[in-house]
């Protein structure tokens, strides 16, 4: 291959070093997650754009569906990222990796290129499935993510809920609680003290019902979605607020221990096909093989001449051919004796 190509000089070094600097750029901008809200000041805070005025560019590059979209916006919000243009961010970020590959690609397709061994069809090849997981692998890692999120918010509420009826039976109002709550929860819990601080904000701004609202369809889980609803009854009943979350955060508790149960008594049964399948094979080599060794020695001992196991018309064939081998020697013998 020619290397002094006009072509592939002016267009390698130009493709190599986007793709780096994209790809460097974007991976540690999605790995270290600026854009993340870890505490209630972070909400205040101006969005630092990952990739500055580029950063709408990139990302409507690749169209997107609105169901998509909107999907993408739920997930973000469920793993913690709410300051303004994060999902702009994320796409920005996932356009860049392709992009940033695809050129990789290509430039590497004009490098080794040759006409007589084309290495063009295994390239692209690779080049095409990495390109799949390039753009594949931030979206689950995001979902991972917000599972996870989710979880942690689900663990961290019977606490918080302690806490907000300790406040309430000290004499403040639930929307003090919150605030109160919020703030002391921020070191241990910080999950649910960003989630209460979102609630107390969009409180002020509308009502508690809506708030609550928004956070159980935030968040998506079924606790939550329970929380809001009792909140939200005791509420408009007029009903005692602090009695009833206590007996919530009781009822939840219980609801955990009842699901560990559950895993511990179902991962019994799902040890069985290991077991089965490790530890049965050692095992009957162990009681087995002794056995099946001495019936080899014994098939093979009695399989000889004279054996128990020879077959009756070789025996007879032997047993003749002794006699045969006896009469001659006889014969020889009186043979010799004749003078």
């Amino acid at each position: 291959m020619d290397f002094t190509d006009p072509t592939i000089i002016f267009w390698s070094p130009i493709a190599a070093f986007a793709v780096i600097g994209l790809f460097i750029l974007a991976l540690g901008r999605l790995l270290i997650g600026r854009g993340r809200a870890r505490g209630s000041d972070d909400l205040d805070r101006a969005p630092r754009l990952v990739f500055g005025p580029l950063t709408l560019g990139l990302a409507g590059v690749l169209p997107i569906s609105s169901e998509a979209r909107s999907e993408l916006r739920r997930d973000l919000h469920r793993a913690g990222y709410y300051r303004p243009f994060s999902t702009e961010q994320f796409l920005a970020i996932r356009n860049a990796l392709a992009i940033g590959w695809t050129m990789l690609t290509l430039s590497v397709l004009i490098i080794a290129f040759e006409p007589v061994n084309d290495p063009t069809t295994p390239i692209v090849i690779i080049g095409l499935v990495v390109l799949v997981l390039l753009y594949g692998i931030p979206r689950l890692w995001l979902g991972g993510q917000a599972r996870r999120r989710v979880k942690r918010i689900q663990i961290q509420l019977p606490d918080g809920l302690d806490m907000i009826t300790m406040c309430m039976t000290g004499g403040l109002s639930l929307y003090t609680a919150l605030q109160r709550v919020g703030e002391e929860l921020r070191g241990t819990h910080p999950d649910l003290s960003l989630e209460l601080d979102i609630v107390r904000r969009q409180a002020e701004a509308h009502s508690l019902e809506q708030a609550l609202e928004q956070f159980a369809k935030r968040i998506d889980a079924q606790e939550i979605q329970s929380f809001a609803a009792l909140v939200s009854q005791t509420e408009r009943l007029g009903s005692n607020v602090s009695g009833a979350l206590k007996d919530y955060a009781d009822s939840v508790r219980r609801s955990f221990r009842q699901r560990a149960e559950e895993r511990g008594n179902r991962s019994s049964v799902q040890m069985m096909l290991p077991v089965a399948l490790c530890l049965a094979p050692p095992v009957y080599i162990l009681l087995l093989a002794p056995a099946a060794i001495e019936m080899r020695d014994f098939i093979v001992r009695e399989n000889r001449p004279g054996g128990v196991l020879r077959p009756v018309d070789a025996q007879r064939a032997a047993f003749s051919g002794a006699a045969d081998g006896d009469s001659a020697a006889a014969a020889d013998a009186g043979d010799d004796a004749t003078p």
